[in-house]
């Protein structure tokens, strides 16, 4: 017998051939599959995928990868900060508004104090030493920076009203206006060369327009709040230090049109005063002659706060750091049309600024109701002028400067003739202030929109010079016409000049647009 054979030794049969059933066991043995196989379910509506993809060629990753930096650094330009204007910068040109403002307070309502009581020779002799000045105020600047020049300028204001509050002969008077005039020309050069630092370091070509317009904003309101309140400090010294007891006869100056009697009757009053007596003759609506409106120490009062207040502005001037010197001018100011366009806007500007401190507060102002009254004038185009300049220099930046040339030349018309057809009587109390009201919101929209045009750029120092030259020169004729014109003569004068100025400025502010255009297409 032989032996049984070993069943460990057995090798067994493989799976995947076991497919029948096994008749010892009674079971069929399935053939495994792999898993992938069973999970994996085919959908009719799928695309079958690819096996394998080629690699993207190498000029396909150039162009990805470059995308990609170009998209980050778009990302990063947009989320970045717009840059900041140094903050000692912007302290110091605050500084700069606040001592120009102090000045302001202290100048501009003596002009008008002295222009329409004292006659207005002495200050045509300032205006005329400041047009004389003006063309060389951008080489002065150049030479002996912002700061020294505005200092210098505030301290020559501070000594010519010291001397107005002692008995300083007329000798030494004469020169004090004429070293202070030679000064304002390049004191008002230096503030807009001081604003136009500011707006270097705004960043781009927009941040600086947007800049420069709010530090010259801002250095015109601190001129127009600093006449508001020189205007009711001299209100308030009219309540403490009132009048003299005993009045004082006005004698006319000889002129032509001098009446041969004094004062006037009634029926002369209501009848054609005007065409017989000039405004710088007498004061027709006063019976009896008029009296001063401050005593004796009232004006030493009101004259030493006023230059007090010009010491102050000379000390923050002086503690203000000194910008960089600006570069020279490369730009002829013959070829520039900003200076020969802008100059009748400016001799217009300037001629009816010195029209409304001196003969209008004269004869629309203290002739009707004295001091009182005239001091409520000027504090009204001080507050009046201050709220169209913030206003309309937001309007003129949005382009709109068209329509306000043309809506400021109507209104101005408007006014000048009114004046001509108003008589000036004590009833119409409230009429001065608000005529000297709107003429201050007018000054503000000249003022306004040349300065738009005419600061900033390329070589604009040299145009706005010749602009300050046509400005002071119209300052010095108005001031000559206080003693020699009547006051239907001035405003007469003031309608031909307006209309002159209007054109010019029409002309270049179409040039200017048409020089943008232009170098808008080359690039």
């Amino acid at each position: 017998m032989g032996s049984l054979p070993e069943l460990t030794e057995r090798a067994r049969p493989a799976r995947a051939a076991r497919t029948v059933s096994d008749p010892h066991r009674h079971r069929a043995i399935i053939t495994q599959l792999p898993v992938s196989t069973i999970c994996k379910k085919e959908w009719l509506w799928r695309k079958p995928k690819a096996a394998s993809r080629a690699p993207p060629p190498a000029s396909r990753r150039r162009d990805s990868a470059s995308s990609s930096v170009g998209a980050a650094s778009v990302r990063r330009l947009i989320t970045r900060q717009p840059p900041q204007v140094p903050q000692p910068l912007v302290h110091r040109f605050t500084l700069l508004c606040v001592s120009s403002g102090l000045a302001a307070t202290a100048l501009l309502p003596f002009t008008a104090f002295a222009g329409a009581e004292a006659g207005a020779m002495p200050l045509a002799l300032m205006h005329s030493a400041a047009a004389v000045v003006a063309p060389f105020s951008p080489l002065l600047i150049q030479k002996t920076g912002t700061r020294l020049v505005i200092t210098l300028a505030h301290v020559l204001v501070c000594v010519l009203l010291t001397a107005h509050t002692v008995a300083t002969p007329l000798s030494v008077l004469l020169p004090l206006y004429g070293l202070c005039g030679v000064t304002l020309s390049p004191m008002s050069l230096a503030l807009s060369t001081s604003a136009t630092t500011l707006a270097q370091a705004a960043g781009d070509e927009g941040r600086r327009k947007v800049a420069l317009r709010r530090a010259l904003r801002a250095l015109r309101a601190a001129q127009d709040i600093g006449l508001l309140v020189g205007a009711l400090m001299l209100g308030a010294a009219l309540v403490i230090w009132p009048e003299d007891g005993a009045p004082l006869t006005y004698t006319p100056l000889p002129t032509n049109a001098t009446v041969s009697r004094w004062p006037p009757s009634e029926e002369f009053l209501e009848d054609d005063y005007e065409e017989r007596t000039c405004g710088a003759a007498g004061c027709p609506a006063a019976g009896g002659g008029w009296r001063p409106a401050l005593s004796a120490t009232g004006r030493r009062a009101v004259v030493g706060a006023w230059a007090l207040l010009a010491l102050l502005a000379a000390l923050l001037a002086a503690l203000c750091a000194a910008p960089p010197a600006p570069p020279p001018d490369a730009r002829s100011v013959l070829r520039d049309p900003r200076a020969l366009l802008g100059a009748p806007m400016g001799f217009f500007i300037g001629l009816q600024q010195g029209f409304i401190y001196t003969s209008y507060i004269k004869w629309y102002g203290v002739c009707v109701g004295g001091w009182s009254m005239a001091w409520g004038a000027l504090a009204g185009a001080g507050a009046l002028q201050a709220l169209a300049a913030a206003t309309l220099s937001m309007a003129a930046a949005r382009g709109r400067r068209g329509a306000l040339a043309a809506g400021g030349g109507a209104a101005h018309a408007a006014l000048l003739l009114a004046l001509l057809r108003w008589r000036a009587a004590r009833t119409d109390l409230a009429l001065p202030a608000l005529a000297a009201a709107a003429w201050g919101a007018c000054s503000a929209l000249w003022d306004v929109l040349q300065t738009g045009l005419c600061v900033g750029g390329a070589g604009w120092r040299g145009a706005w010079a010749a602009t300050l030259l046509a400005r002071h020169a119209g300052l010095a004729a108005a001031c000559a016409a206080r003693g020699l014109l009547c006051c239907r003569a001035q405003l007469a004068a003031l309608a031909a000049a307006l209309l002159a100025a209007l054109a010019a400025h029409v002309a270049l502010d179409l040039r200017l647009r048409r020089g943008a255009e232009a170098a808008r297409h080359r690039s």
